[in-house]
């Protein structure tokens, strides 16, 4: 991978959560899947036909291994493995290896379709899911977000248990850094 691409890529996993999801990759997912900005802050995008678009993004991350038994000095000292530049792990090892991957404050009455994105070290993958397929998606738990009652916002883990769901049954693009560099080049 060439320095620009890597530094580019490498920024988008160091910056924070807010930043790195609606002000770097939002405007990236609305090019790539052809959507408009939407003209609310409710949602973050609108397709074609006028519909509400929720994007949401997650960053695949090895699984860190917190080991309490650890004297604070080792803790201390190995505090950099976790460092999330040194987590970051390819596409093709997501089957065999165990990861983090969460999408989350999904708010499934605020859209008609959901874009959910996974950042590997390698590549993007792109899914999509209506609002009434949410539920089907392995580990959805409507309980979680910023409202109380039940079923208004939830979240799903992906894991390498069940990553195989999510490529037959939702995924419809993957890009590789370098086309993604490529593709914001235009983005002002």
């Amino acid at each position: 991978m060439k320095h620009k691409i890597k530094k580019f890529r490498n920024n988008i996993f160091t910056a924070q959560g807010r930043v790195y999801g609606e002000i770097f990759m939002e405007p990236i997912i609305r090019k790539i899947r052809g959507l408009s900005e939407s003209d609310t802050d409710e949602n973050d995008a609108k397709n074609g036909d006028g519909e509400f678009v929720e994007i949401k993004c997650s960053k695949v991350l090895l699984k860190k291994k917190q080991n309490k038994k650890n004297t604070l000095i080792e803790q201390i000292m190995s505090n950099n493995d976790n460092y999330v530049l040194n987590r970051l792990i390819s596409f093709d090892d997501c089957y065999k290896t165990k990861f983090l991957s969460n999408i989350q404050n999904v708010k499934r009455d605020h859209f008609s379709e959901l874009v959910y994105v996974m950042l590997f070290e390698d590549c993007i993958k792109i899914f999509t899911s209506d609002r009434e397929g949410i539920s089907d998606i392995p580990g959805w738990s409507d309980k979680h977000g910023r409202y109380d009652e039940d079923g208004k916002s939830g979240q799903f883990g992906i894991t390498h248990n069940h990553i195989e769901w999510h490529i037959k049954n939702n995924l419809v693009d993957t890009m590789t850094w370098e086309e993604v560099y490529e593709m914001v080049k235009d983005i002002s």
